[in-house]
Order: structure tokens, then sequence, then C-alpha cells
């Protein structure tokens, strides 16, 4: 080839790569635009009525009203939400199918490593919190977390709690409550909050760490007794009843968060479609009045790569705890 044509080959080749590059961006800022062209399933990994299903819900009409389109909320509990990533995977990478993920989605991956948040999706953005409370029945003879906790301290292993199995952050932050109380327990696995709450009132275990709208629904007609918050103040629904620290059992405060993946490969022009459009709706009162009445308020991600390491950073500080216990 003549010298004077290879820098002028070099320059058509920029030149035709460029060209691809816009049309690819403008394929998949039309493929933006034109979101979504059916029905977007909202997966959640747990039954209904907890947390996690009343916070999808809420977002469930306010999307339907942007997106013109039906949102389905599809409950797929179960495998230690093997279930619901696997119903995440099966589907198209093309943002039409969302997981709901939580604390619980990163113990997960850190300690049985069934599945691997960081390459098996792409994290949109948080949309929710939580306040997270230890209960007992409202029969309990324990009254105070200090009476529970010397109970457990005198009868080592008889406290029965509950957790979302081995592992799970309930399991993880247990371990935590019993190192710093002085006294063991034994878990017991369910399949969600409903199931543990259940078991709570039928006598099944003793207390519970879970979301506080299990205390909103049933502290008020004595079913449950509220003994602490993991809140890192008290919590303005239930001013009377105090934090860990308060009570005398110094452990980090923890809040359930909730937020929203889309498979590994969906075009990123979609994905943040989508997370405009959560960010918008999580704020609207229709959004906000429901979630509080659930105990619950919004909390929208920055940005995706925030939501992507507050989950990395859970990964971190899991997987570390569960090296301690031995897990």
């Amino acid at each position: 080839m003549h010298p004077i044509a290879r820098p002028a080959r070099r320059a058509a080749l920029r030149t035709g790569a460029a060209l691809a590059a816009g049309l690819a961006t403008g394929a998949a800022r039309a493929q933006a635009a034109d979101f979504p062209k059916g029905p977007v399933k909202m997966i959640v990994a747990l039954p209904p009525g907890g947390a996690a299903d009343v916070a999808a819900r809420a977002m469930q009409g306010p999307l339907e009203q942007i997106w013109k389109q039906p949102v389905i909320v599809e409950n797929r509990p179960g495998g230690q939400f093997q279930i619901a990533m696997q119903a995440l995977a099966a589907a198209p990478a093309d943002g039409h199918t969302m997981l709901h993920v939580f604390n619980s989605f990163a113990s997960v991956h850190a300690v049985q490593k069934l599945f691997d948040l960081e390459s098996q999706v792409i994290p949109i953005t948080q949309t929710s919190i939580t306040p997270i409370v230890l209960l007992v029945r409202g029969n309990s003879p324990h009254r105070s977390l200090a009476e529970l906790v010397a109970f457990g301290r005198a009868n080592p292993g008889k406290l029965t709690y509950s957790t979302l199995g081995p592992g799970s952050v309930e399991h993880l932050k247990m371990a935590q409550i019993e190192s710093a109380g002085g006294f063991t327990g034994t878990a017991v696995p369910y399949r969600g909050g409903p199931d543990s709450l259940k078991a709570l009132l039928g006598g099944e275990i003793d207390f519970q760490i879970t979301a506080g709208i299990f205390a909103k629904q049933f502290a008020p007609t004595g079913q449950v007794r509220v003994l602490a918050t993991l809140e890192p103040a008290r919590w303005k629904d239930f001013p009377d009843v105090p934090t860990m620290a308060e009570a005398g059992v110094a452990v980090a405060p923890m809040t359930y968060w909730g937020g929203y993946v889309v498979r590994a490969g969906t075009p990123l022009a979609i994905v943040d479609r989508i997370r405009a459009d959560l960010a918008a709706v999580a704020v609207l009162p229709a959004v906000t009045d429901r979630l509080a009445a659930a105990g619950g308020m919004s909390s929208v991600s920055p940005s995706r790569e925030a939501f992507r390491q507050q989950i990395a950073s859970e990964i971190a500080w899991m997987g570390s705890a569960a090296k301690q216990l031995g897990l």
C-alpha cells in the first residue's frame, strides 16, 4: 500500500467506527424513548404483605400512569431468592422485567454465594427505607430488652428468633446482637416477614427483628410488643421505644432498604430511563403516604453508581460478619 494511503485508510476506519458508535447510541436512545413497549414486571422475592411487597405495590399505580402500560407485581418467594433471580435471568434484557432487591440479597451473595449481584444485574436505584424493630408477642413474659437478654444469658440457646435463612441479614445482625448482649439464641428460618410474624403470634418463636410495618399493624392491638428499634435515633412512630443502644445492647444501627435492578446486558439508555422514572415516582405523595402508613419512607439513590456502591458496601460487611461466625 502506498504510504500516503495508510493514514487515509486509518482515518476512514476511525470515521466509520465513530459513525457506527453514533448510530448505536442513537438506537439506544430511541429504545429508551419508546420504553416500555408492553407490560413491565416487578418481581418481589418475598410473599405478599411484607415491607418489600408494600414498597413495590406503592410504585405500581404511579408507574402505570407514566408508562401507559400495565405494571405487574409478581411475588416469587423461596430458594433464598434464587427463584426470583432465576426469573429475572430468564427474562429478556430489555428493562421490561425488574427485580426488587433489599439487604438480604447482599447477605445471600456474601454468605451463600448462590448468585452474584455484581455481575448478574445492573443496580438502578434505591427507592425506600423501612425501620427495623425487635418484637415479642403481646403476652410475652419479657417486657423489656433487658429482661429478654437476661433470660437468654440464663438459658443459652433457649430463646428462638426468626430469620430468612442461614446467612440472611437478620441472622447476621442477630449474631451481633447476641455477641453484644452476651447471650445465645436459636435461629428459625422462614420464607418472609409475614410468615415469621405468624410464627411469633402463634408462639413458634420468642422474638424477631423485622420491618416496622408489623409494629404499625399489630402493636396498637396489643398482639406484639416493641422492645427496641435498630434505628440510630428513636422512631417517631414509637417515640417511647428505646433504640438498641439505649436499651443496653450496643450494636450498629441498621435499616431495611429496597431498590431495583435489571438483568445484566440491559441497554444503559433504558436503565437510565427507568431510573429517572423510578426516582420521580418514589417521591410522589401517593407513594410516600402509602409507605408512611406501613412505617417506611422514600429514599432515592443519587445515581446508579451510588446504589452499586451501596450494595458493594453491604456485601463487604456481611461477608466479614459471616467469616466471624464461621459461615
